[in-house]
């Protein structure tokens, strides 16, 4: 399932929900991956594209799906974004207390970015992100790359 780039940001983010429950998540994981679409597509990233890209490739790869977010996470198997990223999502008040968190072989990072960025918001200070060397500082709605 394609979603058209050229559409208004409400209707990008109910495309991301729908086909993000066409492929097999659940309505919950659907409508936060809605929401985080229409937040990359807000700080002028293409999440619609790598959105279209990894559900291209969902069913044929198997990707790592974790449970427990730790300081440092690693696999030989690329960790699906949007599980990683809800599962830190539920547990960034028990994450607050950490420095640094880092991800080695996370797939479409760019899909668990908004994840963190919201994760922001809830504790209320800035988290420093590495993701397969590369080094994001997320503060409040704001991505520094």
């Amino acid at each position: 399932m394609n979603i058209v780039t050229a559409t208004p940001p409400s209707l990008r983010r109910r495309g991301a929900q729908r086909a993000s429950k066409s492929i097999g998540f659940e309505w919950g994981i659907a409508e936060e991956l809605g929401k985080n679409i229409r937040l990359l597509e807000m700080f002028g990233l293409a999440g619609v594209k790598h959105l279209n890209s990894y559900f291209k490739v969902y069913n044929q790869k198997h990707f790592q799906k974790i449970s427990l977010i730790s300081k440092i996470n690693t696999s030989s198997i690329p960790y699906c974004p949007i599980v990683a990223g809800t599962n830190f999502l539920d547990q960034v008040n028990n994450l607050e207390t950490m420095d640094e968190i880092n991800f080695e072989n996370m797939a479409y990072p760019l899909l668990f970015l908004p994840f963190v960025s919201r994760s922001t918001e809830i504790v209320g200070k800035r988290i420093f992100l590495n993701i397969d060397e590369k080094e994001f500082l997320l503060n409040f709605k704001d991505i520094t790359l």
